[in-house]
């Protein structure tokens, strides 16, 4: 049985770290809200932090006395050092076990990397050939879509295994970068219904990380799509708001279940999706929070799904202004 934090007489221990000797009459034991003859409960201790609580009740033919409450003390501090103990190995083997698969992305990230830039390097010369029909230049562009996107994602391994995001600045305005992502977004619905919007109520200047910025969005825009299978409409949109630029990707499709919401930016939930490593929006996560900015997500199921990006559009004077 779980008790709560503060509730009956075990709660109100674990609360408090005060320990509680009852030897009551029938009409005391009610208002305890405790059901035993006899009860004592010790807290487990380490330091000032509360443990645990170690519940004994109805000692056989007897009160329970200060002899007791000693042994208990006793039973309980050597409790709360096999506890305390077992914290400690669990939480080094997750760190090792964390450390192991950071090696093992960070390895393969640069992996990936390196043969990414050769294919790249090779669909650039095919890419020079004159006279190339117009469905051979629409595969390159599809390879070239899908290269960029293994590229993102080797990136992302490698963020995520070193658990920090380093920034390099650089100068653009967003209507570039949304044109960039529409015409990657175009290829990627080719054969479908679904419509690609851009909406820019401000076309801002901005100085962040462009390529870390282009990263969210057009994760943000290419799960949409994903959503919507092959029927739907997808709108990116912009406006300024104080020091910040606000960025919403909206989709018309499924929406997520409530209960999913608070857990998609944890790494590796992935909601049931039959591709994707679950750590994409993590990552997003990692990137917006790393530029001084918030991400948070509205759904309703069989409506829509809107994230919504927060983000300085001057990451240097926006840092120097709230030191």
């Amino acid at each position: 049985m779980n008790i709560k934090l503060g509730e009956g007489v075990a709660g109100k221990v674990a609360k408090t770290g005060v320990e509680v000797m009852a030897n009551h009459t029938d009409e005391s034991r009610e208002e305890l809200g405790y059901q035993a003859n006899y009860f004592m409960s010790v807290p487990l201790k380490k330091e000032d932090k509360i443990l645990g609580v170690l519940n004994l009740t109805d000692k056989e033919g007897d009160f329970f006395n200060d002899v007791d409450v000693k042994v208990a003390r006793y039973i309980a501090s050597q409790c709360a050092l096999g506890v305390d103990r077992f914290n400690v190995y669990r939480d080094m083997r997750k760190s090792e076990n964390l450390r192991v698969i950071g090696m093992l992305n960070s390895s393969i990230a640069h992996d990936i990397k390196n043969l990414l830039h050769i294919v790249q390097s090779y669909l650039e010369l095919i890419d020079m050939e004159e006279g190339l029909n117009p469905d051979m230049q629409d595969y390159i562009n599809a390879i070239h879509l899908e290269v960029k996107r293994l590229h993102g994602l080797s990136l992302d391994l490698l963020d995520f295994s070193r658990q920090r995001v380093s920034i390099n600045l650089e100068t653009f305005k967003v209507s570039e970068m949304f044109t960039e992502i529409l015409k990657h977004a175009t290829i990627m619905t080719k054969d479908t219904n679904i419509s690609v919007e851009l909406n820019i109520i401000n076309d801002l200047t901005m100085k962040v990380d462009r390529g870390k910025l282009f990263r969210v969005l057009f994760n943000l825009v290419s799960n949409a799509i994903d959503a919507l299978e092959n029927d739907g409409k997808v709108v990116l949109s912009c406006e300024a708001d104080g020091e910040c630029v606000v960025f919403k990707v909206r989709d018309t499709g499924k929406g997520i279940p409530r209960e999913y919401l608070s857990k998609l930016f944890q790494p590796f939930f992935t909601s049931g999706k039959a591709k994707g490593t679950g750590l994409g929006l993590a990552i997003v996560q990692m990137i917006v929070e790393a530029h001084n900015g918030t991400i948070s997500v509205d759904s309703e199921e069989g409506l829509f799904t809107e994230f919504i990006v927060r983000m300085p559009y001057n990451y240097e004077s926006f840092k120097e202004l709230h030191k």
